[in-house]
């Protein structure tokens, strides 16, 4: 079955369309098919392009479709008619949930969900499409531990932009330079992982097939 999911930062210019870009190719699986990946910005305004870092770190191949992004403002229309949202930290996953009240059991934040993947078990709901996707991230959900998968993002290279909060992905704007590409890929390196395990967890993708 079609499903949406809606990837969330602040002004939907640099993290969430680089990431939506990226976990569009994790859902073409065939328990996914015709996924829609959307994304917003809790403060965006309107119509402005793809942040040039996130552009250049994507690579030639797979950047066109971002070079075309535009950016919109989160509604709460859009996290209504999500199936799974998904942020850049854990604040945009309230603004998400107090968007449209009665979310949160489909509100993630990035990190949230690549951590929780691996512990989806036969127990949980079947995972029949990206709705059903959501609920059995939620059912497993504080049942396991984050922080010992995230502990690995603190690289050496890596520690000038890692928040104190290890399920936040920063914004590099605003950074120096090496800060802002270091952080841009961090998110892509988050994005790649978890479509990886996706990959993992539901077999061959569609356009393989």
């Amino acid at each position: 079955m079609p499903g949406t999911v809606l990837v969330v930062c602040t002004a939907n210019v640099c993290r969430s369309p680089l990431a939506a870009e990226v976990l569009q190719e994790g859902f073409a699986h065939e328990a996914f098919q015709d996924v829609t990946v959307l994304s917003a910005g809790t403060r965006a305004s309107e119509g402005q392009p793809a942040c040039a870092v996130s552009i250049e770190r994507l690579g030639a191949a797979s950047s066109e479709p971002l070079a075309a992004h535009r950016s919109r403002r989160l509604t709460s229309d859009l996290v209504s008619e999500a199936d799974l949202v998904i942020t850049m930290e854990r604040e945009q996953r309230s603004i998400a949930v107090q968007a449209a009240p009665g979310s949160q059991t489909k509100v993630f934040a990035l990190r949230e969900v690549e951590a929780l993947l691996p512990h989806l078990r036969p127990q949980t709901a079947p995972v029949l499409d990206v709705a059903a996707l959501a609920a059995a991230l939620h059912a497993v959900r504080g049942m396991e531990p984050l922080l010992p998968d995230l502990a690995r993002r603190r690289r050496w290279w890596s520690r000038a932009v890692e928040p104190i909060d290890p399920m936040t992905l920063l914004d590099g704007h605003g950074m120096a330079r090496e800060q802002h590409v270091a952080a841009v890929d961090a998110v892509l390196d988050a994005a790649r992982t978890t479509s990886a395990r996706l990959a993992a967890a539901f077999g061959p993708t569609s356009a393989g097939r």
